[in-house]
């Protein structure tokens, strides 16, 4: 009998990850050591190793919110920035990622640390250098939180657009607050669209299938973060199986928000089944404790998938539009000889 493929070496990508959740644990404690930093035991002990977040889990996706912020404080210029985001690269490139990425906010780091132009310049620069040291494709994906970001969002998709082709790979929108009134930001959906990006919309997490319907026709959407309550109306469900629209699905982040019940009763494979693409990611690793490889170990050790349903599980990400020809042909190859290896 033949030992299980290795999860780490399944060639993956990562396209629903917040840099600012994501950073390695290890970088961020030294980080808050050399900036004489304690982090509050009160919202920052170990759940498990390496994460951090409360022992009981969150009440709700607002008290995770107003302690996300914490780790962002911690940097004091742009050097910590772009080490963090080196930091990011390698963690990721220990998880068999191929293409990375990472949901971008310079409006967390602007103007304290420079302009949304300087801030977004050295996270390309770092994000970049770091690609080409460990062999990963990074790419940023510049995100308005609708929430709060409603006066900058011109302007972050401004920066979306002036960088479009030179590391920004998409635009989107984050936010817990569903419906989120994305009429709000369709003309910077719009002008990020006629810059060649794709647009992802958080949506369907904390509000309903209606949600993802407002995000794919208002925003022109293709990839939706999260997603995962489009299983409640049959026919959107088959809507987005023909449209081709991508669900970037994050399911230990679900259960820790609540927005799921437990991992047995997620809905991805049911919507995997259905003929929806579905991508697997850690969201905020930081915050969760649990890597991109890990949300494969759920879906084989808790939804029962065999290998082969692996594999297409992480060939869905060879739709993600961002990422270079010769990215999409070694993750294709990648992922033939990962299930010839047994």
């Amino acid at each position: 009998m033949h030992p299980p493929r290795s999860l780490t070496a399944l060639p993956k990508v990562h396209v629903h990850a917040h840099l600012d959740g994501s950073y390695p644990r290890a970088a961020v404690l030294d980080l808050a050591r050399r900036r004489g930093a304690a982090l509050d035991p009160g919202t920052d002990l170990p759940v498990r190793a390496g994460a951090f977040g409360r022992p009981g889990g969150w009440r709700d996706v607002w008290e995770f919110f107003e302690a996300y912020g914490r780790v962002p404080a911690l940097v004091a210029d742009l050097d910590d920035l772009a080490g963090l985001c080196r930091a990011l690269v390698a963690q990721e490139a220990e998880q068999g990622v191929v293409f990375l990425e990472p949901a971008i906010e310079p409006q967390l780091y602007a103007p304290r640390l420079g302009s949304l132009r300087e801030v977004t310049r050295v996270v390309l620069g770092a994000f970049a250098d770091a690609g080409r040291e460990h062999d990963v494709e990074v790419g940023a994906l510049v995100t308005v939180n609708t929430d709060q970001d409603e006066p900058i969002a011109a302007d972050l998709a401004a920066i979306a657009v002036e960088f479009a082709g030179a590391g920004v790979t998409a635009f989107g929108t984050a936010g817990f607050e569903e419906p989120s009134g994305l009429g709000r930001f369709a003309g910077c959906a719009a002008a990020a669209r006629a810059a060649g990006l794709p647009v992802v919309a958080h949506a369907g997490q904390t509000g309903g299938w209606e949600c993802v319907a407002e995000a794919v026709d208002v925003l022109g959407a293709t990839r939706i973060s999260h997603g995962v309550r489009s299983v409640e109306e049959p026919r959107f469900v088959q809507r987005l199986v023909e449209a081709g629209i991508v669900l970037d699905v994050a399911p230990v982040s679900n259960v820790a928000l609540g927005v799921v019940a437990d991992l047995a009763s997620h809905p991805a494979p049911v919507l995997h089944a259905a003929g929806v693409g579905v991508t697997l990611n850690a969201d905020d690793q930081l915050w969760f404790g649990r890597s991109v490889s890990d949300q494969y170990a759920v879906a084989r050790d808790v939804w029962g998938l065999p290998d082969t349903e692996l594999a297409a599980l992480a060939g869905h990400g060879l739709r993600v539009e961002g990422m270079s020809a010769a990215t999409r042909q070694r993750l294709g190859r990648g992922l033939a000889d990962w299930l010839g290896t047994a």
